[in-house]
């Protein structure tokens, strides 16, 4: 899990979201120098950029974001690009059970309001993300899985005031595509495609237009105190903020900061790229639809056809970082095409690539203060679904952090603060005792 390889920032991501987001953020230079500034924001990634966009925008603080590879080299620039619905590792039925069912209402408020927000920015700022589709499909692969669904589509109604379109297979066929075991599928009605890399670069573009100084290439090796303050180095240089945010999420190291050792678990996800199909490789599945589709199966595939007609398809990555191990479940994946789409099944593979989500003992998002050390903010753990969550938690943590409003997350105040992992291989690594994690927190 823990592979060099994961983590080298001077190798290509070889993804096929790296080769076509076009330039790189302009102006993020390694940090050279002593600096100062109010806030500095570990990670640029969706969520420390929301938080630096939106901290200067709403007034007056001076942020650096400090970026061991490039803008959106993690997970940001990597996940499959679908802007959904997601987070929290429960479902709303098991955040109804748990905390109540006012609670997973706002679990769903937040997380429509999450979507609406990207979509917003995007539209308000001019943002260039290859927006793509409008909705989620899910493909019920069994008899078994179909009837799930309808429980699924209670679920939303109940829950979530709203109504998920649930079709036969022959609708399905309709409105999407056709391939063997399909038994029915559901339409959720929120949600949309977009093209990650191509939005983690915009987002720090937007936050630069607005003062935020990006420095890429900076990884923080050491943590100082004093004054009041607190001081980041990396290898050619230090910032010294009155605040931090720590946004590295999957690729949080266990040394950074003892509150998060042994209490944030990586979890690998492998996603594949076709060359891009031809019109009659296309009719031969009838496809018909530009709306991001996943399914029911073990190990769950999420998936789209790209606007230049390449299949993207995605799902679990297996538990080892290792070079063979990408190989092995690069051909997991080619695999599921051929069943999926058997007449693509000798269609070629040009990118494959893999990342980090970030897990929690609890199946929660959390955000806050790290309550023994004073100026420490945190928002971590989207549980593989972060595109739309951690552009939200961005904002929410800004207006922590600069006192100007309180946004409440789900599920409120119900959740306890983030528990370390007890065997985790993380907590065994852990060489310094850790901080009470948080309680001044808003978790998700």
């Amino acid at each position: 899990m823990f592979h060099p390889v994961m983590y080298d920032r001077s190798v290509p991501v070889g993804s096929y979201w790296e080769a076509s987001a076009g330039e790189p953020v302009a102006g993020s230079d390694p940090l050279a120098a002593d600096e100062r500034c109010d806030v500095a924001i570990i990670g640029a990634g969706f969520t420390g950029l929301s938080a630096a966009y939106h901290l200067l925008r709403d007034g007056g603080m001076s942020v650096r974001v400090l970026e061991a590879g490039a803008p959106g080299w993690g997970a940001s620039g990597r996940n499959g690009g679908h802007c959904c619905f997601g987070g929290a590792g429960l479902d709303a039925n098991e955040i109804a059970a748990k905390f109540g069912a006012d609670v997973a209402r706002r679990n769903i408020d937040t997380q429509r309001a999450s979507i609406e927000l990207v979509r917003d920015l995007a539209l308000a700022e001019g943002l260039e993300i290859d927006r793509q589709g409008e909705g989620e499909f899910c493909i019920a692969h069994t008899p078994k899985a179909f009837h799930e669904l309808a429980g699924e589509v209670e679920k939303w109604r109940r829950l979530g005031g709203f109504d998920c379109e649930l079709m036969p297979a022959e609708a399905f066929y309709e409105r999407a595509y056709r391939g063997p075991d399909i038994h029915g599928a559901m339409l959720f009605p929120f949600g949309f495609g977009l093209h990650p890399m191509k939005y983690a670069r915009e987002l720090a573009r937007l936050a630069q237009r607005h003062g935020a100084i990006i420095h890429g290439s900076s990884p923080v090796v050491g943590w100082e105190r004093g004054g009041g303050r607190h001081r980041l180095i990396t290898p050619n240089g230090s910032v010294s903020a009155n605040k931090v945010l720590v946004a590295t999420n999957g690729f949080t190291r266990d040394d950074l900061h003892p509150a998060f050792a042994g209490r944030l678990l990586p979890a690998i996800s492998q996603i594949v790229a076709t060359r891009p199909l031809t019109d009659d490789e296309l009719a031969a599945h009838a496809w018909s639809t530009d709306t991001p589709l996943y399914d029911t199966r073990p190990m769950f595939s999420y998936l789209r056809v790209l606007p230049d007609r390449r299949l993207t398809l995605g799902g679990a990555g297996g538990l080892s970082g290792t070079p063979g191990s990408a190989a092995q479940w690069t051909a997991f994946l080619s695999r599921r095409i051929a069943t999926m789409f058997p007449a693509w099944k000798d269609v070629r593979i040009d990118y494959s690539w893999r990342g980090f989500v970030c897990l929690t003992a609890d199946h929660m998002t959390h955000l806050g203060e790290v309550a023994d050390d004073p100026g420490v903010f945190y928002s971590l753990a989207y549980h593989g679904n972060g595109v739309a969550m951690a552009t939200w938690c961005g904002r929410a943590i800004a207006g922590s952090i600069s006192g100007r409003g309180r946004q409440r997350c789900h599920p409120a105040d119900h959740v306890p603060a983030l528990a370390a992992f007890p065997d985790s291989r993380a907590a065994q690594m852990a060489s310094d005792p850790p901080l009470r994690p948080a309680s001044r927190e808003e978790p998700v």
